[in-house]
């Protein structure tokens, strides 16, 4: 019996820490071979080059698709696509994979969903269903569902969402977040161990992580947002003594005028940026955080299960379900300010996280994932039929 063939797509570092641990699963099973097709910010210098973490993790690279236009311009989301639709449907062509598996609301879901349709593949959607407001990627996400034949969301509540949408049941899977397994299987890394790599003087609880991105709709206010929230993070920590580690934001327009910003403090004494962290070195230092400051997903989906407050600055986020964890604050210094201390000293709100409903998984999604898959026959063509909607 042939394997089944499957054929990831991934463009940015967060999409692939999300997909990394379905696509080991997979890799490590006797009934599938897996390729990676990367693209966009993987290929960047500029954004730490990631693909070389995809080559250390043991994948075979099918493809290396530029795909990254350096600049701020809205055209570069739209161009990305078209870029990817023709590198991919090349690849596709050569591959022949059974599957398609993309993650999440980005161009490269995109562009992969279109190929998939065209060239007769089985296109896996993982993340559908969520809802954002007031970005381009919540369309794109459920344009992807529209496209896909294999759904994988998270949570059943997003799984009745796509079944709105006109997704025929049978298609519908919910297993939780495969990020979690990251969380779950990564060990605990000594203090020692985690400053001698960051080159920063931290002490467990006593710093915070940032970790924030563009929002689409408010792209020319991009390094403002950014301006205000590094200077609340950084008067907190000056008054508390504390530290502050960040990551780079992604790829979207608006993340050139955030970078200005984060290089005025490069000769900061409490807060320091990375353009990324390898996955065992992020996840103790979240272990390790007071608290996650920023727009990340991260802070609703990831932190709950690190029982780890939040603090969402701006509007990226409104829409997804809150565990209890996250407060939402507008670009208010003072704002920011307040919640951090909450976050990080209201001993009360900190113990009632330890008891936090958890909705997004239990850390075993890739198993559920690969059961999924080696339940589905790419032969049977039932599953490109797509049924039409009323």
């Amino acid at each position: 019996m042939s394997k089944k063939k499957v054929l990831a797509v991934t463009g940015i570092r967060s999409e692939y820490d999300i997909v990394y641990p379905v696509l080991k699963t997979l890799r490590d099973h006797d009934d599938f071979s897996v390729k990676i097709a990367v693209c966009g910010a993987h290929l960047s210098t500029w954004h730490g080059r990631t693909v070389e973490t995809i080559i250390q993790d043991g994948f075979e690279i099918a493809d290396r698709i530029d795909s990254l236009f350096i600049t701020d311009r809205l055209t570069q989301r739209a161009k990305a696509v078209g870029l990817l639709v023709g590198g991919l449907s090349q690849t596709v062509e050569r591959e022949n994979p059974d599957f398609l598996y993309v993650d999440g609301d980005r161009e490269e879901s995109l562009a992969a969903a279109i190929v998939g349709n065209y060239q007769q593949k089985l296109v896996v959607h993982a993340g559908g269903g969520d809802t954002v407001y007031g970005n381009a990627d919540d369309p794109v996400r459920f344009a992807v569902s529209k496209l896909a034949h294999i759904h994988l969301p998270i949570i059943q509540q997003y799984a009745e969402n796509i079944k709105n949408i006109g997704e025929e049941q049978f298609r519908i899977f919910t297993v939780g977040n495969p990020a979690l397994d990251n969380i779950r299987q990564v060990p605990l890394v000594a203090e020692e161990v985690l400053r001698d790599f960051l080159q920063f003087d931290i002490q467990p609880g006593k710093y915070l992580v940032i970790l924030k991105h563009p929002l689409s709709s408010e792209k020319e206010s991009s390094g403002d947002q950014m301006k205000i929230t590094l200077e609340a993070c950084a008067e907190f920590c000056e008054k508390q003594q504390m530290k502050a580690i960040g990551i780079y934001p992604n790829t979207d327009p608006g993340a050139g005028e955030m970078l200005q910003i984060i290089d005025k403090y490069q000769d900061s004494p409490s807060i320091k940026f990375f353009k990324t962290l390898p996955r065992n070195i992020f996840i103790n230092v979240l272990r390790q955080a007071r608290c996650l400051v920023g727009n990340s997903s991260m802070g609703l989906v990831e932190a709950p299960f690190y029982k780890l407050p939040a603090v969402n600055v701006g509007h990226r986020q409104l829409g997804r379900i809150n565990a209890g964890n996250v407060e939402f604050v507008e670009y208010n210094k003072e704002q920011i300010t307040q919640a951090i201390e909450k976050a990080s000293f209201d001993e009360a709100y900190r113990e009632s996280l330890k008891d936090i409903q958890y909705y997004f998984g239990d850390g075993y999604t890739a198993e559920k994932i690969k059961d999924v898959l080696l339940s589905v026959n790419p032969d049977d063509k039932n599953w490109y039929i797509k049924r039409k909607l009323c």
